[in-house]
């Protein structure tokens, strides 16, 4: 019933929203306000009917109401609150709803704030994005043809074919599939939120180009357009921040950022838009620059529409680990794109002629000149991130599987972009302020020159730095840094609402620096005779079985247990056993590794990092998953996770043994003798212990603890003696005890004494403990063990184990200039608020 309501009310939207869009269209061009009032109220009740179907959708996951595909697909009974919430935006449909009410809501400020000629228009637009957007979950169903995919679909409609439904119409699943694992983190409740608002802002300056080309009213636009813009990237900035940050502690790649095509084109529309805002201050300062402001606006947008291409199409699904399953909307999503696409050029095209030119050149030593020049780079770098993530779709005209391009191509062409624009953000900064002469330009910049020459040969000496390249890059990064921060101190004494470009521009140079040392001087935590190993691998004096040469360095560190390395002539690493955490995950493993400074004296030199390990079982074989632990620092992280471990070793070997039974491989015919040979070959050991008593066999500690009394209503009355005892099974490598508590029973019948005593098995070992006798003057017990080995088995882990320099400055250069684009929304907002007092 709640789902037919939730459907009703996403088809109600969507008339609502047809019909604002003619209203808003008709206000546009004869300016009638009751169009504008009638369409303002049929968006209203557009948001509110959305916002309804999302609380909808929300009761129904937290109420577990598995009938309904969506909350069966991506949620479980076990999942905590916070997650059964975030569960609202974990799939495609509700993702949908969440952007269409950020979209909504940014339309009720635009009605508020907008003013004429542009107010109609610019709503016509962004209602024009919002029917898209509803359509992609409207879940009609033509039978030839569907619209969408509704959030409230049943699983007997979204799976009429599967057996189970077939069988049983109204089956309802004792529990869902339950949310991805990797999406079970603080980061991913708040990166598609944020994500989902910057694409909702995004749409604001395309909406508003818009209106400048059909109002034919080229300058004014851009005063109200740029604080909306600066939200818009400022949204989209942390979106991708908390995605990196997301990724590098918890997925396994390496790192922050793997240059992955989803990940790329969600930075596109940010780099589109900065590049935009440059243009739209330059327009504003100057009045030129109309035509790059229009373009650029539009294409910030457009490459948002096209990311959701590219992440819901199902066209990346072999690309990219973020891409989201098809639902079927890829042609949905291809005419979305046509048309956003479409009408922009269009309409450019149609007023081309009409828009303004610039009729002098600006001088090359000119804010107009150096500002654009600094846009033009910006997008230059979001070209050839288009171009990369673009490849897979490119590359179907010529290959049938196309790869993504390596991460190299990335480096190589967004490294020098990015250095000219360093430079750039400092003379944009001296000339955005003051006029120069070339003479009085270089006597401004020579402080800032000397300043980024001593940060470079100060890093050059201290990072051992040997690459002319990296030299360069470091004197622009630190160029960038010192000569913003003087325009910035300077700004600061006179005005400092004006410092947030600077101030963006000094985050700008922080960042720089974090990559360099981050990415390009990160080391691998290794042993001494590993790292020989790979000096001899790398002067080509390894070679194989086969006489080959070995080219391939060891990147792994072996550790065993309780047996502590040097690595690095830095670290004492100590493998210290790991702790089964059935309640988080089952199977999840969580290892105990401890780091000590062996350069620094003190309680504080040694710290612990806990990686952790969880089975994702399929079909045929059990896929190991990770996540990272990370021990941060002001100059350099520890960055490790698990690559292997005798425990996962051990339980892949079972699962193959289990799957050859299934399958019957190992169904043979046996005789009796052959039975009995084999169980024979099962370790059998006993022994005796007193109170308090330890004793150690194999890898295992046995410690009785104590006697424990037994329910005397569950036994025979024939019953003399009945005790449990408690004995703690300890295993070297774990740290959690196991608390068994097995029975001996002593009774009689039919004229004899008996014995029962049921073994109590450890299923993650596979060995049983027996309590098969009692010695009542001395309080000993007998155990009998069966599955141990006198022999202890060899503990071992494997680590993938990294020291990232600089890190720490990322995270710090991302936070200014957050900060920079935070004062600069402050700045223009207020002015715009002013100017309309």
């Amino acid at each position: 019933m709640l789902g037919t309501i939730g459907n009703i009310l996403i088809n109600i939207a969507f008339l609502s929203g047809i019909l604002s869009l003619i209203g808003y269209f008709l206000y546009s061009n004869k300016e009638n306000k009751r169009f504008l009032i009638l369409s303002n109220w049929l968006f209203g009740l557009k948001g509110l009917l959305i916002l309804a179907a999302s609380g909808i959708l929300i009761h129904l996951i937290l109420t577990h109401q598995f009938n309904y595909y969506y909350v069966y697909n991506y949620t479980s009974s076990d999942l905590q609150l916070k997650y059964l919430i975030s569960a609202y935006w974990g799939g495609q449909e509700g993702s949908f709803m969440l952007w269409i009410l950020f979209s909504a809501l940014t339309g009720f400020g635009l009605m508020n704030w907008v003013r004429e000629p542009y107010r109609g228009p610019v709503l016509f637009f962004l209602t024009l994005n919002q029917l898209f957007l509803l359509s992609m979950i409207l879940g009609l169903d033509f039978g030839a043809f569907k619209i969408g995919a509704s959030p409230f679909r049943t699983l007997a409609e979204a799976m009429p074919n599967a057996p189970f439904i077939q069988s049983n119409p109204d089956f309802v699943p004792a529990d869902g599939k339950g949310l991805n694992d990797l999406l079970k983190s603080p980061w991913m409740i708040i990166h598609p939120p944020a994500l989902f608002l910057g694409f909702s802002l995004m749409a604001v300056p395309y909406c508003f180009a818009m209106a400048a080309l059909w109002k034919r009213k080229y300058h004014s636009w851009v005063n109200a357009a740029l604080p909306w813009t600066l939200a818009a990237n400022l949204s989209l900035f942390t979106a991708i921040f908390l995605g990196g940050y997301w990724a590098y502690v918890t997925l396994s790649f390496g790192g922050y950022w793997a240059w992955d095509p989803v990940e790329n084109a969600s930075f596109i529309p940010w780099l589109i838009g900065t590049a935009g805002i440059h243009t739209m201050l330059i327009q504003r300062k100057s009045s030129t620059s109309q035509k790059a402001s229009i373009i650029l606006a539009m294409l910030a947008y457009v490459a948002v529409v096209y990311e959701t291409f590219l992440t819901r199409s199902g066209i990346l699904a072999d690309s990219s680990v973020h891409s989201f399953v098809d639902l079927g909307l890829y042609n949905q999503l291809l005419l979305f794109m046509v048309v956003i696409v479409g009408v922009g050029i269009g309409m450019l095209i149609y007023r081309y002629k009409d828009l303004p030119s610039q009729q002098n050149e600006s001088r090359f030593l000119s804010r107009e000149f150096m500002t654009f020049a600094g846009a033009m780079v910006l997008f230059l770098i979001g070209m050839v991130m288009a171009l990369g993530t673009s490849s897979p779709i490119i590359g179907r005209l010529f290959v049938e599987n196309p790869t993504p391009p390596e991460i190299s191509f990335y480096n190589e062409w967004t490294t020098p972009l990015a250095i000219i624009a360093a430079i750039l953000t400092v003379i944009g900064q001296y000339l955005f302020w003051e006029r120069h002469s070339a003479e009085s330009l270089a006597e401004e910049l020579l402080w800032p020159l000397v300043g980024a020459s001593i940060g470079t040969i100060a890093t050059i000496v201290i990072g051992n730095v040997r690459d002319l390249y990296y030299m360069i890059y470091l004197l622009s990064a630190w160029f960038a840094l010192f000569g913003n921060g003087f325009v910035m101190f300077r700004l600061a004494r006179r005005k400092p609402r004006l410092i947030g470009g600077s101030l963006s521009h000094i985050g700008f140079g922080i960042l720089l620096l974090g990559f360099l040392g981050s990415s390009a001087y990160q080391s691998n935590l290794l042993d001494m005779q590993t790292r020989n190993y790979n000096v001899a691998v790398k002067e080509g004096e390894i070679r194989d079985k086969e006489g080959f040469t070995v080219s391939e360095p060891i990147t792994l560190l072996e550790l065993k247990l309780n047996e502590p390395k040097v690595v690095n002539d830095k670290y004492l690493v100590t493998y210290q056993g790991y702790t089964l955490r059935n309640q988080d995950r089952p199977g999840q493993q969580e290892y105990k590794i401890k780091f000590e400074n062996i350069n620094q004296n003190g309680s504080g030199n040694a710290f612990y990092l806990y990686p952790q390990v969880y089975p994702m079982s399929s079909a045929d074989k059990i896929q190991w998953s990770v996540d990272v632990d990370v021990k941060a620092g002001l100059l350099s992280d520890v960055y490790l996770y698990v690559a292997g471990s005798s425990f996962v070793e051990g339980k892949n070997e079972e699962y193959k043994k289990m799957k050859n039974l299934r399958s019957g491989n190992n169904i043979q015919p046996v005789s009796q003798e052959g039975l009995e040979a084999e169980q024979d070959t099962v370790p059998t050991q006993k022994i005796s212990l007193a109170r308090g008593d330890s004793v150690r066999m194999g890898n295992y500690t046995f410690i009785f603890q104590d006697y424990s009394p037994v329910d005397q209503s569950q036994l025979p009355d024939s019953t003399s003696i009945a005790v449990r005892a408690l004995v703690d099974i300890m295993y070297d490598a774990s740290q959690t005890p196991y608390r068994t508590q097995p029975l001996f029973v002593l009774y009689a019948k039919d004229g004899k004494n008996w014995v029962y005593s049921p073994p109590v098995k450890l299923a993650e070992h596979n060995i049983e403990v027996q309590f098969t006798s009692i010695e009542p003057e001395t309080g000993k017990i007998e155990l009998t063990i069966e599955g141990i080995s006198e022999k202890p088995k060899e503990e071992w882990v494997l680590l993938m184990a990294e020291e990232k320099p600089f890190v720490s400055l990322v995270w710090l250069g991302t936070f200014v200039l957050m900060a920079g684009f935070s004062v600069s929304i402050l700045r223009h907002w207020d002015r715009e608020r002013k100017r309309h007092r």
